[in-house]
């Protein structure tokens, strides 16, 4: 009754405050032919599911852990208001696992870490409720890199990225949720993004998604 409760009242204060990231992504084209996509080929029950953003969409899940019933929603550009538009389908299915990266799109639009978490919680809760046996496992928010980032909005954001995973880790413990900390895997010593790791200084290159990969493979086995 109590994550009933919570994620109701947290759901109402992030659509209180989320109407222009709404517009800026349900009506986003790219987010409405990936929902067709998802339409086509539904989650089946007790799948492992990896929600996210671009960073999930762009990862080759089935391919890194075969045999694993594994399914891609991530999309690009998503962020945390898209992510509970579209968790019904994924709550409904009653997933084994669920693998959550959120957050950095939030940023990129100048959200603070304290409506991002509201968000967050949100999601969790929402899980929770309705799908009990899922186990979730939240991860860190990546670094970027702002000597070769090409989104400007995301420059100076190196601190926000690093407050908001000490904020979810906080909140993992809280709620003994495991927390996947990514984060410092992908760090150079100058507290940057590596730059082998990526072409943008966001996304990752194929180098990037096997460090993930790795990470990952104690928690999906």
């Amino acid at each position: 009754m109590r994550t009933i409760l919570l994620a109701s009242l947290l759901l109402l204060s992030f659509h209180a405050m989320g109407q222009e990231i709404k517009e800026n992504i349900l009506d986003n084209q790219i987010y409405i032919d990936r929902m067709a996509v998802f339409k086509a080929n539904p989650l089946k029950e007790g799948q492992i599911v990896f929600l996210g953003n671009s960073l999930t969409q762009a990862g080759k899940w089935e391919e890194y852990f075969p045999g694993m019933n594994v399914a891609n929603r991530g999309i690009a550009g998503d962020n945390i208001f898209g992510m509970l538009g579209r968790l019904r389908e994924i709550i409904d299915a009653k997933p084994m696992k669920l693998f959550l990266m959120a957050g950095i799109n939030d940023i990129s639009l100048g959200r603070p870490n304290e409506k991002i978490m509201v968000g967050i919680k949100s999601l969790i809760y929402q899980i929770k409720s309705g799908s009990p046996d899922t186990q979730i496992f939240v991860q860190s928010v990546l670094p970027m890199n702002k000597d070769v980032c090409i989104y400007e909005r995301m420059k100076g954001k190196e601190k926000q990225i690093e407050d908001l995973n000490k904020e979810i880790r906080r909140f993992c413990k809280e709620e003994s949720i495991p927390f996947i900390d990514l984060y410092p895997f992908f760090l150079t010593k100058k507290r940057l993004l590596n730059a082998g790791y990526t072409g943008d200084g966001l996304h990752l290159n194929d180098a990037g998604y096997a460090v993930w990969k790795e990470q990952l493979e104690s928690y999906i086995y």
